[in-house]
């Protein structure tokens, strides 16, 4: 019997992805939050800078596919990211980016 679901749209395999890649990155800052050093004086827009350049080469090969993803995608992911693990509230995380962030 051949299969009677529809195929995924190019857009929801991208929102997959995307949806993914800020799980994993939650994940990962939680981690970097407790071993990675940080001075006092460092803000949250250095640290999340920091985490952000820790985070390029794992979730590249994690999701070859964000390799070619603009920047502004990756800081999205990033963002994301830091809030959905819940040290910092939202608008900590805007004020220190410069961004909103998507609901």
């Amino acid at each position: 019997m051949w299969p009677f679901r529809k195929k995924r749209s190019r857009q929801a395999e991208t929102l997959a992805i995307i949806d993914e890649a800020i799980v994993f990155a939650a994940d990962r800052w939680h981690f970097f939050s407790r071993s990675v050093a940080v001075t006092p004086d460092m803000d949250l827009r250095e640290r999340i800078a920091l985490f952000a350049r820790s985070l390029e080469a794992s979730l590249h090969s994690r999701h070859p596919e964000l390799a070619a993803a603009p920047d502004e995608v990756i800081v999205l992911i990033v963002a994301k990211g830091v809030e959905q693990a819940g040290t910092a509230p939202r608008h900590e995380i805007e004020r220190a980016l410069g961004i909103l962030l998507p609901p």
